[in-house]
Order: structure tokens, then sequence, then C-alpha cells
């Protein structure tokens, strides 16, 4: 399960123009001061290299769990992209499920989502993930080459397959805390 806070962000940064580092601030809704980012790791390669701005043209919707989210997040990247493509409605949310419900197909395109993914010590798995956002991407400072890119993703595949033993770990400990109702009979 992902921590997902894309609705309550504000604006961002994001920069990977150091090899290795990704640092940013995300401003989500409710927080006079950014969530801090500083992660070991590197972009995809539309993102590596270079510093990304962006902002929420959107309503803000406030997470009900915003006031866990750690103000500085330490981990390791997962997948970070402006060139995710999804399915976007053309007509408003609420008109499409109308439709779907009615078999009907809304209709729809193909768009670039921006999808930040990363592995924090704190908070587990944080997601944002919007073909809404308004994107700012400068010039990349440097290119990674063919093995690191493949670095890259193997990096990312193994952030996620970390956080996921961490929550079976944790979800064994919580269980072995509990007694067997069943075993009371």
């Amino acid at each position: 399960m992902a921590f997902r806070i894309h609705d309550s962000v504000v604006r961002g940064e994001i920069d990977n123009r150091m090899k290795g580092v990704v640092r940013g601030k995300i401003w989500v809704e409710g927080r006079a001061e950014p969530v801090v980012l500083k992660l070991k790791g590197n972009a995809w390669p539309d993102l590596a290299g270079c510093l990304l701005t962006f902002t929420n043209p959107l309503k803000r919707i406030s997470h009900a769990h915003l006031d866990s989210l750690q103000p500085e997040q330490f981990g390791s990247i997962g997948d970070l992209t402006a060139s995710r493509k999804v399915r976007v409605f053309d007509v408003p949310l609420e008109e499409a499920l109308k439709m779907i419900r009615r078999k009907e197909k809304p209709p729809e395109h193909m768009a670039n989502s921006l999808y930040l993914e990363w592995f924090s010590e704190a908070n587990g798995r944080v997601v944002i993930e919007s073909a809404d956002y308004e994107l700012k991407i400068s010039t990349p400072e440097w290119r990674l080459t063919p093995e690191e890119d493949a670095e890259r993703a193997k990096q990312a595949a193994s952030g996620m397959t970390d956080f996921m033993g961490r929550l079976t770990e944790a979800i064994e400990k919580q269980q072995r805390g509990q007694k067997d109702p069943e075993a009371e009979k």
C-alpha cells in the first residue's frame, strides 16, 4: 500500500542534478513548511540530471493522514518520471463514471503523468501521481548511460522488494501479537 498524497500537493521541486542524489521540497495543503526529500538514487532518463518544478492547478484536498507524513523524508527513490503514459477522461469524472455504469465508453486520451515514488524510512512507500500538474523541467546537467539506467531500474525494483518485505514482516509481527480466536474455542 502506498501513501498517496497527489490531491494534497500545492507545488514542489525535485532536483536530481547531482548523480545518485534526489533532493526536493513538496508543499502540501495545510502545512506552512514543505516536506523535504533527501533520497538516494536517480530519476528515469527524462528527469535524470534535471530540476523539475511543478504546481497543482486543481483544488487541493487535505489527505486524511497527512499529519503522519514526516517533514523530512530520508530513503531511496523508486520511479521518478514525468513521462508515464496514462488514460485521461475527456469529461468530468462524475460523468465518466455515469457513462461506465451505463456500459458506455467515456471519451479519453493518452497523456503523460508525473509519477514520483520514494521509499521513506519513516512513512514507507510515498507516491505522487498526476496528469494535471503544470511542469517545468530544466535542461539536463548530465545523462544516464545505458548501464546507469539499468542500475537505476534495478535499484527502483529493489526498493519495492525491500518495502514489501518490511510490510510483510510488520503484518506477520502484528498477527503473532494477536491471539487466534479459533484457537480459544
